[in-house]
């Protein structure tokens, strides 16, 4: 009964959903005339949950969460067609008006103008379960600093709207970066002290946030803010939460971090009526639509992630390169396998890097090699902090590849971009193309917005 119960809940936030994102060019919303009131939204737990729903699942298009892997993996040195042809992102050549940038932005806006209207909505209700509304108002916090991350890391400054006021959002001007990072830590920093700690509430589905997800992505944050202390003590209050978290050994098809609540798994987002996932049965399938530019010389002999992570696929040149199959369920029912966002291998790459930046080199070592003994691989023995900070950024590449942008976004915060895309066959490289262009369409629309330099 639990799990029917679940999925009408579902079912119900679909629905919701069309009238809770109605989104016109950029920050401009126009509200359905089929939208439920907030009123009425707002004013029953069952209801207020939908809409909370509603928010995990505005990230399920092929527009948001999904582009987060295909194009920053074309643009990075990662990802590849396997047809070999060049397009504005294998050549870094994105143009403002490119139409999958735009809907990005746009379905990004979208995640957030929903959250933003959770927060509201659940704040002015005086009829909604006070426990309860601290945790759908930290939920909502948690997806909007999420979002956020993403926003600003792949267009730069842009604008910060926390209001579904329009006319205080229509016209909104970019927002510096720090700006930016400082609203991001506030929201993770007010989700953690409210989420719940364990996934009890959730009927034990991984597919919602707790307090371990918003200290993993606080963990991620400061690892790219440069806070070492910081980013090693969220990184250790995750991985300490052994009862809950752990790392999973002898990789199959039945036994791997992308398997629906497995134990490594910090936050996953459910295709909600079936058990496939769309990385399975399109975007990374056995035929092999993308494949790893350098995957033939990525992984160490016996690397069981070579093993249970890729394929391989003949291009149209005849050589045969490998391809991502992390997730192997291709429209079928089993295995039931659920797109990760957020999992505990992570965590021991933040750590290591920032023990390294530390001094830390014991403990440094200890982290890489969970990650290397859980590929089978030997333990590193290295104590040269330039040699591990090299190793950690190969051990991200081989752990890491074709998940939610990881490489690209890599590349240009250790400073390495400029160095390794120039040098990238197919490439028409310039140090601007490390932030994609503002939409032309939302420029157009607010006359404030200013462009990123080389567009």
């Amino acid at each position: 009964m639990k799990n029917n119960s679940i999925k009408y809940t579902y079912i119900f936030s679909f629905f919701l959903l069309i009238g809770l994102t109605g989104c016109d060019d950029m920050l401009e919303v126009d509200i359905p005339i089929n939208e439920l009131s907030s009123e009425t939204v707002y004013a029953s737990d069952p209801t207020a949950e939908a809409a909370v729903n509603g928010i995990y699942q505005s990230m399920v298009t092929v527009s948001y969460y999904n582009s987060l892997y295909i194009i920053p993996g074309q643009t990075s040195d990662e990802l590849i067609l396997k047809t070999l042809l060049s397009n504005p992102y294998t050549t870094n050549e994105i143009i403002d008006t490119d139409s999958s940038i735009s809907t990005m932005w746009t379905e990004f806006y979208k995640t957030i103008y929903n959250a933003n209207n959770v927060i509201e909505g659940i704040s002015e209700s005086k009829t909604l379960s006070a426990t309860k509304s601290k945790q759908w108002i930290a939920e909502a916090k948690f997806l909007r600093a999420y979002t956020y991350f993403y926003m600003t890391n792949i267009w730069g400054d842009v604008p910060l709207v926390l209001s579904t006021n329009v006319d205080e959002t229509a016209l909104a001007p970019r927002n510096t970066q720090t700006e930016v990072y400082n609203q991001i830590i506030k929201d993770l920093e007010e989700a953690s002290a409210d989420l719940p700690v364990d996934y009890t509430n959730y009927s034990d589905l991984r597919i919602r946030a707790t307090k371990w997800a918003a200290q993993a992505l606080l963990a991620r944050v400061n690892l790219y803010l440069g806070k070492w202390t910081e980013a090693s003590t969220f990184a250790t209050a995750v991985i300490n939460e052994t009862g809950t978290y752990k790392m999973i050994t002898g990789l199959t098809s039945t036994n791997s971090p992308f398997i629906a609540d497995n134990k490594e798994a910090i936050l996953q987002i459910p295709y909600y009526t079936v058990t496939y996932t769309y990385e399975g049965g399109a975007l990374f399938s056995a035929s092999g639509t993308y494949m790893l530019r350098n995957g033939n010389t990525l992984f160490e002999t016996g690397d069981d992630r070579k093993t249970n992570w890729t394929g391989s696929t003949v291009a149209t040149d005849g050589l045969t390169y490998l391809i991502p199959r992390k997730y192997k369920n291709s429209y079928a029912t089993t295995p039931v396998e659920r797109s990760t966002i957020l999992r505990l291998a992570e965590l021991y790459l933040i750590r290591a890097e920032a023990r390294v930046k530390l001094n830390n080199i014991t403990g440094a070592q200890e982290d890489i090699n969970v990650i290397r003994n859980r590929a089978l691989l030997a333990s590193t023995t290295l104590t040269d902090p330039t040699q591990l900070l090299d190793l950690i950024a190969l051990e991200r590449q081989r752990e890491l590849f074709a998940e939610n942008g990881h490489r690209w976004f890599d590349l240009k915060r250790t400073g390495k971009i400029d160095d390794v895309l120039e040098t990238t066959a197919g490439k028409t490289w310039s140090s601007t193309d490390s932030l994609y262009p503002i939409p032309e369409s939302t420029r157009r629309s607010n006359p404030f917005l200013t462009q990123n330099e080389g567009y």
